[in-house]
C-alpha cells in the first residue's frame, strides 16, 4: 500500500492584548494580506518552528497560547493547517523573510484585510478576542 503524505501549515495568530489587534502580514508579490504562516518540517518541534517563523517575518519574540482551530484540507489539497493563537512577548516590529508589510487589526476586520471568508469557527474565535 503506498503510503499518502500530507503537508503541514502551521498558521500563527499574533494577537496584542492591549490594542486587541491581530497582526497580518503581506508577501512580497502578494496583492492579500495573510497570518503568519510557514510548513512544518519533519523532525522538527512544532513550537520552535512556529516561534521561529513569527521572529523571521515579524521581528516579534512570540509566546504561543495553544492551537485554537484545525483546518483539514486533505481531500482538496493534501494539507492541514493549525491555527495558534500567540502574543508578541519582545522584539521590533520589522517585517522580513518575504513580509514586505505588517499590519495591526481589529478581529473584526481581519477577513475583509485577508480577502478570504474564514471558516465560521475561526471566525468567531476571532470576534470574541475584540
Amino acid at each position: 500500500m503506498e503510503e499518502k503524505k500530507f503537508l503541514v501549515k502551521i498558521v500563527g495568530i499574533i494577537f496584542d492584548p492591549k490594542t486587541r489587534r491581530i497582526l497580518v502580514g503581506k508577501g512580497e508579490g502578494d496583492t492579500k494580506y495573510s497570518f503568519i504562516e510557514d510548513d512544518l518540517d519533519y523532525g522538527l518541534e512544532l513550537d520552535k518552528k512556529l516561534k521561529k517563523a513569527a521572529l523571521e517575518r515579524t521581528g516579534y519574540k512570540i509566546h504561543n497560547l495553544g492551537a485554537v482551530y484545525a483546518e483539514n484540507m486533505l481531500q482538496r489539497e493534501d494539507k492541514l493547517k493549525i491555527h495558534f493563537l500567540c502574543e508578541a512577548t519582545e522584539g521590533k516590529e520589522k517585517p522580513g523573510k518575504d513580509v514586505k508589510e505588517l499590519l495591526w487589526v481589529k478581529p473584526s476586520n481581519v477577513e475583509d484585510k485577508l480577502q478570504v471568508k474564514l471558516p465560521t469557527r475561526l471566525q468567531e474565535y476571532l470576534l470574541n478576542l475584540e
